[in-house]
This record gives C-alpha cells, sequence and structure tokens, in this order.
C-alpha cells in the first residue's frame, strides 16, 4: 500500500498520545505501542508514505514523509514532529512541527503548523494556512526530550 514506518535510534523520549493527550517515555527502537493513558494504539515512529494512502485518519507521534509519487488522501492528517511532502497531501493537517512542501509537492486542504515552508514549484490547490507557535501544545514536550538528550 505503499506506507513505510521507521524508527529513529536515538535514546529514551517522551511522546503525547493523540487520541487522549497522556504523555509517556518510549524506547528508541519503538515503532507503537498502547497509550498507557488510555489503553488504545497510538503509532511512535516516523511514517514514510511512497504510493498512494486513501485512510480516514493518519495519526502518528512522529514525522509524516509523503515522497515523490506518494499520495496521502484522509479526513485527518496529525504529525507531531512534523510533515514533509513531496508528493501529493489531501486532507486536513495538524503538525507540531514544520510542515516542508517540496516543489514538485501538491497540497489540498487546510493546515496547522508551527512553521510552513513552501519550494517553488509547489503547488497548493486550496485550504487555509494556521501558522500558531505551538498548534499541538508541544513546546514543553520538546524542551523535555532536548534535555535528555544534552544531559549525561
Amino acid at each position: 500500500m505503499g506506507l513505510m514506518l521507521m524508527a529513529k535510534a536515538t535514546g529514551p523520549h517522551l511522546v503525547e498520545c493523540y487520541l487522549c493527550g497522556h504523555r509517556f517515555e518510549v524506547g528508541a527502537r519503538t515503532m507503537s505501542t498502547n497509550c498507557p493513558g488510555c489503553n488504545k494504539p497510538v503509532i511512535v515512529e516516523d511514517v514514510v508514505v511512497k504510493g498512494y494512502k486513501p485512510v480516514k485518519r493518519l495519526q502518528t507521534c512522529g514525522r509524516l514523509v509523503i515522497q515523490r509519487g506518494g499520495r496521502v488522501v484522509a479526513e485527518r492528517i496529525e504529525a507531531h514532529k512534523g510533515i514533509e511532502c513531496n508528493g501529493a497531501l489531501h486532507g486536513e493537517a495538524l503538525s507540531g512541527g514544520p510542515v516542508l512542501l517540496g516543489a514538485k509537492a501538491e497540497w489540498k486542504g487546510d493546515c496547522r503548523a508551527p512553521v510552513l515552508r513552501i519550494k517553488k514549484g509547489a503547488v497548493i490547490l486550496a485550504g487555509r494556512f494556521c501558522v500558531p507557535e505551538d498548534p499541538l501544545q508541544l513546546s514543553d514536550l520538546h524542551e523535555q526530550n532536548a534535555r535528555r538528550l544534552t544531559e549525561p
């Protein structure tokens, strides 16, 4: 179906459940787990889309990367660490990290993200873009993770 998940080995880090908002720690290689708050499964790793991905919801505590030739069509898209689109994204997107639209990107839908970068050649078919400082209220979570990486 053109979907690949990728975990990064950077040590334990904090994540926030996109279903209930509960914050908890996961290991470096954790791909998905059950949230201790709501006991529902959550995707923790980055999601990479290489082909056509029609879904109702696409959510991750990591990043969403849509490669060239990849296409996501969803009612709701939520990526806590950001979205990189080099293919097509159609749907309402909420991102806790930067949204980057590549030169061949096609975007259709509303977007809330703290940073928006659009390369020349990207096509925006429709949608409103809102750039609040912290759309998911995750800034303190990112700060806590940064401190963990720098502490001995």
